[in-house]
């Protein structure tokens, strides 16, 4: 999550991260979620989010429709790394967006 949450900030993304032991989803927003009403997504997050999905997929990572994901215990820090690296390459591409 550290790691996701640094790229998403690092390129300037409107993106944060939460989550806790080995459950994580990443929002299109700016500031963490409160409750449950603020995590759903306007239209333009959705826009950002399906873009985000796309480039993980085409960096072969599937994730649900909300980015939410399980780390599984056979992960090791080269997996965390290579989705750490596709999710900041997937930040770069929205970034500009609205």
């Amino acid at each position: 999550r550290d790691g996701i949450e640094a790229a998403a900030r690092e390129t300037g993304a409107r993106a944060c991260v939460t989550g806790t032991g080995s459950m994580f989803r990443v929002h299109m927003k700016a500031d963490r979620p409160r409750n449950f009403r603020e995590s759903f997504c306007n239209a333009e997050e959705t826009a950002r989010l399906k873009a985000l999905l796309a480039h993980l997929y085409d960096a072969g990572f599937i994730m649900i429709n909300t980015c939410a994901a399980t780390l599984s215990t056979p992960m090791g820090e080269a997996e965390i790394d290579a989705l750490v690296g596709a999710m900041r390459a997937g930040f770069e591409k929205i970034a500009g967006m609205p």
